[in-house]
């Protein structure tokens, strides 16, 4: 896990999408204004167009925004990417990637098909604490969450966590 992730570092300074500042506005959007004002603003083309939750996860991030860079929560801000910007929100997408492994190694240990397995004697306890770190370790490499959230810019790792 930790090899992926450092690998994943290696992407912050690469290249960066349209997304990247989507994400930067909704985090402008979500702490500068009232929650009955996050869909109707107009300033840039990127409104937030996700679900309330996601607008709320925007709004926890911009809490450690703003000791960070208080100018990536200026809304009139656009295409702002100061170098602590880009270092704060790649670093947080690889900060919430932590809970889809927290889910995976959930979701292995509790797979009805373990237990039953270990229990019958057709596989040790070991090789199915093994198989279940495999899983791990293969959903943090996945190179498809890797371009989209890494290198493109989302959240998907952590939203599939949940």
């Amino acid at each position: 896990w930790i090899a992926a992730m450092m690998v994943k570092s290696l992407a912050f300074w690469s290249y960066r999408s349209t997304d990247f500042e989507v994400h930067r506005n909704w985090l402008a959007i979500t702490s500068s204004l009232p929650i009955s004002r996050w869909y109707y603003e107009d300033t840039s083309e990127w409104t937030l167009d996700y679900p309330p939750l996601f607008g709320w996860f925007e709004k926890f991030l911009s809490l450690f925004a703003t000791i960070v860079d208080k100018n990536m929560l200026d809304i009139k801000s656009l295409n702002y990417a100061s170098d602590r910007t880009v270092l704060f929100q790649r670093s947080t997408v690889l900060l919430t990637e932590i809970l889809l492994l927290i889910a995976v190694l959930h979701f292995t240990r509790m797979f009805p098909f373990t237990t039953r397995f270990a229990s019958s004697g057709g596989v040790s306890a070991s090789n199915v604490h093994h198989a279940g770190m495999s899983i791990v370790i293969l959903a943090a490499a996945n190179a498809g969450l890797f371009i989209t959230d890494h290198v493109h810019f989302q959240y998907n790792g952590m939203l599939l966590g949940l």
